[in-house]
């Protein structure tokens, strides 16, 4: 499933102030409401509140920075972040985004990826980078103006490219997945190799570098697969498949606490078993490792995997 929002984004309006704040007191409109960095949710899916309500809550547009998403055929759609919440929403829930994603529909994941990358933006750049003054939210949440006539800079939301690969070694003749963790993760999770790519270099590149830094292999066959933008904080996740006639591991920059060769039936016994966990399915991870482990069985990681748990 990838991550790939339907929304129109709208961005030729942006600068329309007046035209955004009649569309956020439309009926039809739709907020999301954002609270600490999660998401009000109702019945593990994340709620969605009309400009009337919002008013009944307190949060009447002139209160709170809003953030206009986009728009599906006739509905437009908000993001805002309070500081408080009312009383009578206490009774939803407050989700963090990868629980909140599990049970959403893929609209829903693609709005909260898009919200909460756009958010964070804001929460770190509060002050300018270039004289230090205070910001401003500017084009319906997607710049920030420094307050400071003398200086007047706007800011854009960046992101950070990453690239996330597969590495496949044959031993004894039989297809390995390079599987690793790291020692913050919880117990028996594993996931594909990532990093961030540098200045000067191209994404390839980084995918070579990145393997000999983490397991001291050169890799080749390196092909494109697919990208995902990725929120924590603010990166967008380029994911490849490769390959490599090495079978020796090295740790070398010591950031992996162990990584290993799998073949599909390792993974199956394992998993069965619980030694292992997978990335949660809707991260870009878990679409490289079952596109390896489909070209394998024939059949997806989820015919393995009964539930999935957010641990």
């Amino acid at each position: 499933m990838l991550i790939q929002s339907s929304l129109n984004r709208r961005g030729e309006i942006r600068q329309d102030q007046q035209r955004v704040d009649r569309w956020f007191a439309l009926d039809s409109s739709m907020t999301l409401l954002a609270f600490k960095g999660k998401f009000v949710c109702d019945n593990n899916k994340p709620a969605y509140f009309s400009y009337q309500q919002l008013c009944e809550f307190g949060y009447d547009g002139e209160n709170v920075e809003k953030i206009y998403l986009g728009q599906e055929e006739q509905t437009h759609y908000f993001v805002i972040s309070v500081k408080h919440l009312d009383k009578s929403l206490e009774d939803l829930q407050i989700l963090d985004l990868r629980t909140a994603a599990l049970s959403a529909e893929l609209f829903d994941i693609s709005s909260l990826f898009y919200s909460q990358g756009l958010i964070n933006w804001h929460f770190t750049h509060g002050y300018c980078a270039k004289c230090g003054s205070k910001t401003e939210s500017s084009q319906a949440g997607h710049s920030r103006d420094c307050l400071n006539v003398s200086c007047g800079k706007q800011h854009f939301p960046r992101i950070e490219p990453a690239v996330i690969f597969s590495i496949e070694s044959r031993i004894n003749d039989v297809p390995h997945l390079l599987l690793a963790r790291q020692p913050s993760w919880p117990e028996k999770r594993y996931s594909v190799l990532a990093g961030f790519a540098e200045h000067g270099e191209s994404l390839e590149l980084a995918v070579e570098r990145e393997a000999i830094e983490e397991v001291g292999l050169a890799v080749h066959n390196i092909k494109y697969i697919h990208s995902q933008p990725w929120p924590f904080p603010a990166s967008l996740m380029l994911g490849f498949q490769c390959e490599t006639n090495q079978h020796e591991i090295s740790l070398i920059d010591q950031e992996l606490e162990i990584a290993e060769w799998f073949s599909a039936e390792d993974i199956t016994t394992k998993l069965q078993s619980g030694e292992l966990l997978m990335p949660f399915s809707v991260s870009i991870s878990w679409h490289l490792i079952d596109l390896w482990y489909k070209k394998q069985t024939g059949h997806s990681l989820k015919t393995v995997i009964i539930n999935e748990k957010t641990n």
